[in-house]
């Protein structure tokens, strides 16, 4: 019986975690700027226009509910898209939305090549991209998208493949 804690289900016995990777920080900043102008929305309603009809304070109360839920629901999506490498596979969960989760896996032995892509003036400043990784199965490839560092986490990648051979 092993001992080690499971990280993730699915996690097999003899299967040991390199490295868990998430989503840059930046990816997450387009939510937060459109709540910050459903909350000014809101709050404008509610200060200015409180003592005017009933149903413009309910109308505001309906914004910032709409505000909060909105991000709270890209919270939880950005922070369950998860990239985990292990000493057997590399597993890409993908949440895309709430009750629906992508998971792709491949096994170190069947990866063939791997790139990384930097695009833009955000991306090339902040440094975070996408590294592709192409596998063996009919030319799928499992994309880690806006990962911080892809350059460091494709060499990660590499040496992890390379050390299986």
């Amino acid at each position: 019986m092993s001992t080690q804690k499971r990280v993730f289900k699915g996690q097999k016995d003899d299967e040991e975690v390199v490295e868990v990777f998430r989503k840059h920080w930046f990816s997450f900043i387009r939510p937060i700027l459109v709540f910050v102008v459903l909350l000014s929305i809101s709050l404008i309603i509610l200060w200015y226009w409180s003592m005017v009809p009933l149903l413009l304070l309910i109308v505001g109360f309906v914004v910032l509910l709409v505000a909060v839920s909105y991000l709270g629901h890209c919270f939880l999506l950005w922070w369950n898209d998860i990239y985990i490498l292990t000493n057997r596979r590399v597993i890409n969960f993908d949440q895309k939305s709430l009750f629906h989760r992508v998971v792709s896996e491949a096994d170190l032995r069947n990866i063939q090549d791997s790139t990384y892509e930097v695009e833009g003036v955000w991306q090339t400043f902040l440094n975070y991209g996408q590294v592709k990784i192409l596998t063996a199965s009919m030319g799928e490839s499992i994309v880690f998208e806006d990962v911080p560092d892809p350059h460091r986490i494709q060499g990660i990648i590499l040496r992890a493949k390379d050390a299986v051979r």
